[in-house]
């Protein structure tokens, strides 16, 4: 491949696999402290039509983000309710979140801008001020200013899960909640916790795709990468380091699925080629070797014992 296509096509991975890593991110807080989270693809719907709208109303981006992430902070308290609070099945509440953040987001879009699509907002999709950096500055400043809050985040993730008192007790919980209970911990402050982290997490990975990526909201635009953040954090090992690693692997099969569609090199139709990121996740999962980092308590309810009958 020559050098020239090689820059486009770096640039492109690094930005088609933030999403995946900071949904990715958020959805490892969820399932580490026990609670299986299928709706983080609600979650990223709800951040990326609230950034807008904030965008819309505002006209600064970044409070758009900040209405992002507090509309993904409201999807996790639901998600938190029925499966902490209630010990709902996780997969169907997750599942039904998504269902329900995608009515909802549409409703509100024709219902405010008049169709699904909403008009374009002012945006994050460059940082100017790296420009004046020696050599790479021309290249740095091309990507959103939330890639490197993403980066940051993930540092920041990693730091608090393997280094931090908090981060141990929700290994723990994520483990064995009766034995954490024993001890004297707060279980259920702890799930809600992770599940509501996870919704802010998701929350601005959607403003990403909103304003990071474009400068608009239009019905179906997360287009399954939440559920690819799942499958990132699955083949992450729960681990920021791996959940990184992997999403660069599926943004990279994302960005050649689209460059074939546009040089249409191979003749294939656009919904075969769509499938490419799909399938080359579902096959790594299946040849998927090692230690199994998968927490021992994932998807199992654990209730207070006011809701024992």
């Amino acid at each position: 491949m020559p050098e020239w296509a090689v820059v486009p096509l770096i640039l492109s991975v690094i930005r088609l696999s933030a999403p995946m890593f900071i949904a990715g991110t958020g959805n490892m807080y969820c399932e580490r402290v026990g609670v299986l989270n299928l709706g983080a693809e609600g979650m990223m719907v709800s951040g990326a039509f609230a950034a807008v709208l904030g965008s819309y109303l505002t006209g600064s981006p970044w409070i758009g983000v900040l209405f992002g992430m507090l509309a993904g902070l409201l999807a996790g308290a639901i998600h938190a309710l029925v499966c902490v609070e209630f010990g709902g099945m996780h997969a169907i509440s997750g599942l039904g979140l998504t269902m329900l953040c995608n009515g909802i987001a549409r409703f509100l879009c024709i219902s405010i801008f008049g169709s699904t699509y909403s008009p374009n907002v002012n945006a994050l999709q460059t940082s100017q001020i790296l420009v004046g950096i020696p050599v790479v500055g021309r290249f740095l400043s091309q990507f959103s200013p939330l890639i490197y809050l993403g980066i940051l985040l993930g540092l920041i993730s990693w730091f608090i899960v393997f280094r931090t008192p908090y981060g141990l007790r929700m290994r723990a919980v994520g483990d064995d909640p009766k034995t954490v209970e024993t001890a004297g911990i707060n279980v259920w402050r702890l799930r809600y916790s992770g599940v509501l982290i996870c919704g802010a997490l998701c929350g601005i990975a959607g403003s990403y795709m909103s304003l990071g990526q474009l400068d608009r909201f239009f019905d179906g635009m997360i287009s399954g990468k939440g559920m690819m953040a799942v499958i990132a954090v699955k083949m992450g090992k729960w681990s920021p380091g791996g959940i990184l690693g992997t999403a660069l692997l599926l943004g990279l099969f994302d960005a050649l699925q689209m460059r074939l569609q546009v040089n249409q090199t191979l003749g294939l139709s656009p919904e075969l080629l769509g499938m490419v990121p799909y399938l080359a996740g579902i096959v790594v999962l299946c040849f998927q070797k090692g230690r199994n980092a998968r927490p021992i308590a994932l998807d199992a309810a654990y209730l207070r014992n006011k809701y024992k009958f």
